[in-house]
C-alpha cells in the first residue's frame, strides 16, 4: 500500500465553500447513521458542529481552541474523504487522472523555503504533506492528521494562479519526478482554465 496525491477541482474560494454549498442535508443523515452504526470511526463531537454549520455558517468552522480545531478538521475529513467517496463521488472532480506516489511530489519548489526561488509557492505547496486548515490560522492551529497518512489541503483560485505562474516562470527544483512535474502541470491548468480553486488529497 502506497500514499497517494490525488488532485481534484473545488470552489475558487477554497475546501470551506466547496463544502457549504455542498449537499449538506445528505451528509447530515449520512453522518448520523454512520456514527451509529461504527461507533468510533468518526468522532462524535464532529456531529454537533455539522449541526452548527447548518445553523451559522461558516463562522462554526473558526476554530479558536485545538479540541474545536480537530472537530473541524474531522469534519472536512469525513465530507470529503468518506460522504463523497462512498454516498456522492460525483461531487468529486479530477483535475488531473493521475495517481501518483506523494514522495514524487516531495521538493517541488524546493527543500526549504529559505533557498526556494518562490518562498510562496513553497509554503503553499508544502501544504500538500501537512494538510491546510479552513477558517483559522495554519500557524496557530495548524491541520493534524487522524491517522498520520490522510491528509486533506486546498489551493484557492488566486494560489492556483501563483503555482502556475511559479510552474511557468520555472520555480520548480530540479531532480522532481518528471511525472509528478506534469500532473502539478495539468492540474494547475486545468483549475485555472475552469476558474476553480484546488482540493489535494493524499491518502
Amino acid at each position: 500500500m502506497g500514499i497517494y496525491v490525488t488532485f481534484w477541482h473545488c470552489h475558487p474560494a477554497g475546501l470551506a465553500d466547496e463544502f457549504l454549498g455542498g449537499p449538506l442535508d445528505e451528509f447530515d443523515s449520512w453522518l448520523a447513521a454512520t456514527i451509529a452504526e461504527f461507533p468510533g470511526d468518526i468522532e462524535e463531537s464532529v456531529y454537533p458542529l455539522l449541526k452548527a454549520v447548518r445553523a451559522n455558517g461558516r463562522a462554526a468552522l473558526e476554530a479558536t481552541t485545538s479540541a474545536d480545531a480537530m472537530t473541524v478538521d474531522r469534519l472536512m475529513d469525513a465530507y470529503f474523504g468518506m460522504f463523497c467517496d462512498k454516498e456522492r463521488a460525483g461531487l468529486k472532480r479530477h483535475a488531473d487522472q493521475s495517481l501518483l506516489y506523494a514522495r514524487h511530489f516531495e521538493g517541488m519548489f524546493g527543500s526549504d523555503n529559505e533557498t526556494a526561488v518562490s518562498s510562496a509557492a513553497f509554503r503553499l505547496w508544502d501544504f500538500m504533506f501537512k494538510g491546510r486548515p479552513e477558517c483559522r490560522d495554519p500557524n496557530l492551529l495548524p491541520y493534524e492528521s487522524e491517522d498520520g497518512v490522510y491528509r486533506l489541503s486546498y489551493w484557492t483560485l488566486d494560489e492556483v494562479k501563483l503555482l502556475r505562474d511559479a510552474v511557468i516562470a520555472g520555480a520548480q527544483a530540479p531532480g522532481v519526478e518528471e511525472r509528478a512535474r506534469t500532473a502539478t502541470k495539468n492540474a494547475l491548468a486545468s483549475a485555472f482554465e475552469q476558474g476553480a480553486g484546488l482540493i489535494i488529497e493524499v491518502a
